[in-house]
């Protein structure tokens, strides 16, 4: 591998003596050739095109992907401890919370997140939960470079099944939950498909933290203990453990990611008073952030809840935070994965909501209108009353203005993002958390 100058998919990113990687299902010949053109020295493919450049042909893409872009960077995940979180809600709170209280222990911590991605050397927002293989080893060699203290980062269902941690051994592996999520074309064909590429962490981490209150949790204890390389495992219950902490985000079920954030940090050895310091200051950009207006009579409530899961711990949470008051809803759906929110979604919001206002949500290749009139037509079915304005800035703006008092609107899926997923672009968004703050002005 050290014949290349670098390993990449990318037609666009090519430089002289690249391997270049024919991935994809809409991967085109002209793709390789445009790579010949800048310099490609030999194309990993399924197939053999016949071109000017040698072929290494393969029987799967994404295995040869993640085995050679361990072998190209020399594993640099073995040089500081790793931790991996994965579940179906959560994920990325409990992240934050490591990443504060690394923060009061003073060290420096490496992080990939649904949110933001920092490697030690390289700082964006995030588009993926977690990245192609190529992309995650460049991460991880990013990290030795910068000498961090550990790695932590979301590792999702997607990541499991496709490959893109292959090879990866966690120091720590972390399920916190599992719910329904992700069912649908391109996705996982069923819940036992989810269930399966998510448990695969626990065959990857040498220490396994897991929740004893979530679903299937005696299988998830299982895959841990038949897994040859996992030394140990630990578990907490928000349920049945009873500690003095104080967090900085508001809702029970925070408990549960806190409580996985102090069993990760105590087994890296991190000092309890740092720990304490870092939950109670933790911050975590689009979870559970509200905002109200001057007058405290209107609330908005900004969260990444894009889940069954997360839509029910959300729910519970704001009718517990704010008893007797009118609760409204704005989200949409996203366009080409999770199909089955479109029916599931109505579903968990109709149990606690009192009104929702449907609009887009990142509706890639699809017509957001169209995504939009689905979950129309079922909260229909529901009776459970919405308005349907496609365009999400102006669903905001008009969801405040008419906001009365005693009024608490959830904003849930896009958290504090800059993009929306339209097309093949993701176009530039003013993040929800400040179309609320101006909005919220002018009541």
């Amino acid at each position: 591998m050290d014949n290349y100058s670098m390993l990449t998919y990318d037609s666009r990113a090519v430089k002289i003596d690249a391997l270049f990687f024919c991935k994809g299902a809409q991967f085109k010949k002209e793709y390789l050739m445009s790579a010949i053109e800048k310099g490609a020295k030999a194309y990993v493919s399924e197939i053999d095109y016949g071109v000017s450049i040698p072929c290494i042909k393969v029987d799967d893409i994404r295995v040869a992907m993640a085995d050679m872009a361990g072998e190209f960077y020399d594993y640099p995940w073995r040089a500081y401890p790793t931790i991996g979180i994965t579940g179906s809600k959560g994920k990325s709170t409990t992240l934050y919370f490591i990443k504060s209280i690394f923060e009061c222990a003073g060290k420096n911590l490496a992080f990939l997140s649904t949110i933001d991605t920092y490697d030690g050397i390289e700082s964006f927002e995030s588009h993926l939960t977690t990245p192609e293989a190529l992309e995650l080893m460049h991460h991880f060699a990013n990290a030795r470079e910068a000498g961090v203290d550990a790695f932590v980062m979301e590792v999702s269902s997607q990541g499991l099944k496709y490959d893109r941690t292959r090879g990866v051994i966690y120091s720590i592996g972390a399920f916190l939950n599992f719910g329904l999520d992700h069912i649908g074309e391109g996705e996982h064909t069923d819940i036992e498909d989810y269930f399966k590429s998510k448990v695969k962490l626990m065959s990857q981490c040498r220490v396994a933290v897991i929740n004893r209150d979530s679903d299937r949790y005696a299988e998830i204890r299982a895959a841990a203990m038949i897994s040859p390389i996992c030394e140990k495992i630990i578990t907490y219950s928000a349920e049945k453990i009873k500690l003095e902490y104080e967090l900085s985000l508001p809702g029970s079920f925070n408990k549960e990611n806190a409580l996985a954030a102090i069993a990760i940090c105590r087994e890296l050895g991190i000092a309890e008073d740092a720990i304490k310091e870092g939950l109670a200051k933790a911050s975590v950009p689009g979870r559970m952030e509200i905002f109200e207006n001057k007058e405290k009579d209107v609330t908005c409530v900004v969260d990444y809840a894009h889940s069954t899961l997360s839509f029910d711990k959300l729910f519970s949470a704001l009718k517990e935070l704010y008893p007797g008051k009118r609760l409204e809803a704005l989200f949409g759906c996203p366009g080409g994965k999770g199909l089955q929110r479109r029916n599931d979604l109505p579903e968990a919001a109709a149990k606690y909501v009192d009104f929702v206002w449907v609009t887009e949500e990142d509706p890639g290749l699809e017509d957001a209108s169209e995504i939009c009139e689905i979950l129309r037509r079922k909260f229909d079915e529901l009776n459970t009353p919405c308005r349907v304005i496609v365009d999400r800035n102006e669903a905001i703006k008009t969801a405040i203005a008419n906001a009365k008092p005693g009024t608490v609107i959830a904003l849930t899926g896009k958290g504090r993002e800059e993009y929306m997923h339209r097309g093949n672009d993701y176009v530039p968004f003013i993040p929800e958390t400040t179309q609320v703050e101006e909005a919220l002005k002018s009541l």
